[in-house]
Parts: structure tokens; sequence; C-alpha cells
């Protein structure tokens, strides 16, 4: 506890460091409600109009929460995206020989954007735990559901989107959704009113969970908790890991790494597994943790508080006690996040890990809730 206070002090200082280093995603053009910023594993409190999201920020969402961002030229795009209420994303930026890409990670809520081109052939990938999806200059909305579910809507453009099994382009008038094990499929919609199309199929999706919420909320439970152990075990080395704590004094400082230097080549190696393990385990346990909380808006007030889990645990005490364990949970998410970007600058740049040529890995858990296992890299 004493070395994640210590890590956490440290982190204050190291989000002006951040800033001052990167170039932005782009800017904050709107914001509505509630919406918070987390950079280098701190918090940055309330957004607001005018500031810079960075590459690796990530952006939550209250209810009420609405942000538009504005993308800067770096991305190699003009346009904005759009963060609904109750969204979770992470984002990431990174320039290869193609040009600009830009990675959305879609925990959990809605996203949508419009874009186009400036030059080159800059792109854009949006993932989530069971879809992955490649951008090329478009509008779109994307959307997950309580359920896992996954509702992707073209206006212009297209997006190519794929689920380890199918590939489909969906082309502008067109939406495709996944749900659970099912394959991707093409539906139609109405090109005047898709955010009327999207709040349907969202209400639809939260009134097939009341219909099963009785075994959906006992596989949270069972997933939450067998996860949460895993990941507090897979995550103690790394907290008391003093290359990370060495990381973090460099960064502070503004160090320069050099890739190539065999102490930063060692400390990679040694570093690398702590990470390789607790990503596996967070890529989904952070979708569900988030889901759960997400649940809670539906559940708090009905029957469903009281339905019995097991004997003397009811779905109302599971929440409660995801609730008073989320601080500490959070912090720990956060340092990972930080740790997994320090490690990308000294992997030659980006967030990328050894064998994912810098991108993000979708598909690589083996903990996949809703069956997807593979590899895709638009």
């Amino acid at each position: 506890m004493r070395r994640l206070l210590t890590m956490a002090m440290i982190l204050t200082i190291a989000t002006t460091a951040f800033a001052q280093a990167q170039r932005p995603f782009g800017s904050i053009d709107y914001v509505e409600g509630s919406a918070t910023l987390m950079r280098a594993g701190k918090s940055l409190g309330e957004a607001n109009i005018g500031d810079d999201v960075l590459p690796d920020d990530m952006l939550r969402t209250a209810g009420d929460g609405l942000v538009i961002i504005n993308l800067d030229r770096s991305t190699g795009m003009r346009g904005s995206l759009t963060i609904k209420p109750r969204t979770v994303i992470y984002i990431r930026l990174q320039a290869d020989a193609t040009g600009p890409k830009s990675t959305i990670d879609l925990i959990i809520g809605q996203i949508g954007s419009k874009l186009a081109k400036l030059s080159g052939n800059p792109t854009l990938n949006v993932g989530t735990e069971s879809v992955a999806m490649g951008v090329r200059g478009t509008a779109f909305n994307i959307a997950t559901s309580v359920n896992g579910s996954i509702l992707i809507i073209c206006t212009e453009g297209e997006v190519i989107s794929t689920d380890g099994a199918a590939t489909l382009t969906v082309p502008a008038g067109r939406a495709v959704e996944k749900k659970g094990s099912a394959m991707l499929r093409l539906v139609p919609v109405a090109i005047s009113s898709p955010e009327t199309f999207e709040r349907q199929w969202i209400g639809e999706e939260i009134e097939a969970f009341k219909a099963n919420a009785p075994k959906a909320m006992a596989n949270y439970e069972q997933r939450y908790s067998d996860l949460l152990g895993r990941f507090h075990t897979a995550f103690d080395p790394l907290q008391k890991s003093e290359i990370l704590s060495k990381w973090i004094r460099e960064d502070v400082a503004g160090v320069r790494v050099n890739p190539n230097d065999p102490v930063t080549m060692r400390e990679k190696r040694e570093m690398i597994g702590h990470i390789m393990e607790i990503r596996k385990i967070l890529f989904i346990f952070e979708r569900i943790y988030y889901r759960i909380l997400e649940l809670e808006g539906i559940i708090s007030g009905t029957s469903m508080e009281r339905t019995q889990l097991r004997p003397g645990f009811a779905v109302g005490d599971f929440i409660r006690k995801v609730r008073t364990e989320a601080p500490s949970l959070e912090r720990r998410m956060y340092l990972f996040r930080y740790a997994e970007k320090l490690y990308g600058i000294r992997n030659a740049g980006g967030a990328g890990l050894p064998g994912m040529g810098g991108s993000d890995e979708f598909f690589g858990s083996d903990d996949d809730f809703f069956g997807s296992g593979d590899n895709f890299d638009f």
C-alpha cells in the first residue's frame, strides 16, 4: 500500500510531463454533464472545453455526460469523435510507414464520428471485446449493450468489421450487430434516424437482460470474483517492481529513452511477463467491471436487488461489494495502463507489445467472455 501511495504522488507530477511530451489526439470542443479524463494513472478531474486529449488517455462519461473531441492533424484526419453517456474509452495514436493510426478501445457505451482524411493513408480502428472495426474516413455510430452485444451503424462511407470468424463491410445506410456467440449480421437502418435506431436497439437489449437477469447476474458475479482474484495476484509483482518505479521517475524527469539501450532491453524482458499476464486478464475483466456499474442503474430500486445469487447474498449485496472495491481496483487499473504506456515508449514507441506491431490486441485473451479468441489488426 505504501508503494502504491508513493507511486500515486509521483503520478501527479508525471501527468504534466506527459502533456508536454505528446501531440494531442484532439481537443475537447463540447462537454455536457459529467465526464472525467484519466492520464498517466491519475484522474485529471472533470473534462472541460479546450482540454487536450492525448494518446493513452482514458475518457469516462457519466449517465448525463457527452463529450465531442475535434481530432488533431497528427491523426491524419479532420472531424470529430463523440463520446456518449455511460461510456469508457481508451485512445491510442501511432505513426507507421502507411500513415497515422488511431485506435479507440471501447470498453462500454457508445461513440460516433464523422471523419475525413487530410492526406496519406491514416486509419481509425475501434475495438470491443468481440468485434474490431476499421474505418477509412466515414460517419458511423458504435454501441455496446449490457449483454455484451455490439451494434455498428454506418451513415457515410463504410466500416469494415470482423469478429474473428467473419468479416463484413458495413455500407452507408446499413448496420451490423453481433449478439453473443452468433455471427455478425447485416441489418437495415433508416438513414434519416440512426440515433433512433440505436436507442431502440439499446432498449431492446436492456429488456432482454431483464428477462434473464438472475442468470446473467449470477454469471457476472462468478466471473467478477474469479477475475478480481487473478488480477490482484498478477498485479502485485508489477506494483512491487523496482523497474516500474524507475520508469516512472524517468518519465517525471523527462528522460529520453533509447529502446535499443542494453539496460532498457533487459528491463523490458523483465517487465513483459507481468504486463502480458495482467493484460490478458484485464481485457475482459475491465469490461465486466464497468458493465456491472452500468447495470446498477437498471437494478437499483427494483425487485432484482433482492434476487438471491446464493443463500444470504443477493444481487444488491454484490453491487454494493463492487462499489466498495471500486476505488482501490480503479487505482490499480489506471496504474497498469500507465505501466503499459511506459513499456510502449521503450518498445520503439506506441502502446503495442511484442508480436502486435505496435497496435492493440483486441482478441488476445483466453478469458474472452463472449467467445472470440483471435488477433486482428486492420
